[in-house]
């Protein structure tokens, strides 16, 4: 193939870039805006940690007086008596932390 025989066969390629103005519609950048982002609230402080453990520990001591007479009861009475007393220590640290 001589070399002007490649530039023939590219020819019609070129006329239909340059008749449509430049690049399509589809393939041109997006206009750009200014991303405006509202700048995120803080996280709330989390004080009520200690009130929560407290309670299962009840929740835990309660099931395990319901089931004592099964055996496991005096598993989920000592479980719940550690919860609670993680309860308290909970309790005590956020009376200096979250006041």
């Amino acid at each position: 193939m001589r070399p002007g025989a490649a530039r023939l066969l590219l020819l019609p390629l070129l006329l239909l870039g340059a008749g449509e103005g430049g690049a399509p519609a589809a393939c041109a950048a997006p206009l750009a805006r200014p991303i405006v982002q509202a700048r995120p609230e803080p996280p709330p402080r989390s004080c009520g940690g200690g009130r929560e453990t407290l309670a299962f520990g009840r929740l835990l001591v309660d099931y395990g007086v319901e089931t004592l007479r099964y055996g496991i009861g005096i598993v989920l009475i000592f479980l719940g008596l550690v919860v609670m007393a993680l309860g308290y220590l909970l309790l005590l640290i956020e009376i200096f932390l979250c006041w």
